[in-house]
C-alpha cells in the first residue's frame, strides 16, 4: 500500500506476503536493523542466497527441527507474494493453493516423536 495509491488484487497479495514474512521472521515490517529506508521485504531478500542465511531469517523463538522445513515453505510463498513486479505475483487463489499444497506438519511435541516415530533420529 505504501508504494502504490491504487488498491488491486496484486497489492493485496503483496500485503499478505508481508504478513507471512512477519509471521515467519518474527520481525515488524519496518525495523531500524534493516537499515535506513529498508523494509522486511528487502531484508529477507538479502538473506536468500544460501540455506544458512535463510535459517538466520526464521524467527529463532519458534524455529526448531520440527517446524523449520514448514517455515521455509511459507517463506517461499511470502517471497513470491512480495515480488517487486505485480504481474509476477501469484493470484490469491494460487496463494491459497500453495498453502494447501505446502502440507504443513501437524504440531507435535518432541515426546510424540519419541513415542511414535524413531525415524527422525
Amino acid at each position: 500500500m505504501a508504494y502504490s495509491p491504487k488498491i488491486t488484487e496484486k497489492s493485496d497479495v503483496y500485503s499478505f506476503g508481508v504478513v507471512l514474512l512477519e509471521l515467519v521472521t518474527g520481525k515488524s515490517p519496518v525495523e531500524e536493523d534493516f537499515g535506513d529506508g529498508k523494509d522486511i521485504v528487502y531484508w529477507v531478500s538479502t538473506h536468500l542466497h544460501n540455506r544458512e542465511n535463510v535459517l538466520e531469517v526464521l524467527d529463532q523463538k519458534v524455529t526448531s527441527d520440527l517446524v523449520e522445513d514448514d517455515m521455509i515453505k511459507f517463506l517461499k510463498i511470502a517471497t513470491l507474494c512480495t515480488t517487486k513486479l505485480p504481474n509476477l505475483r501469484p493470484t490469491m487463489k494460487e496463494v491459497v493453493k500453495m498453502i494447501i499444497d505446502a502440507e504443513p506438519c501437524t504440531v507435535r511435541s518432541p515426546e510424540d516423536f519419541e513415542k511414535n516415530d524413531k525415524s527422525y533420529l
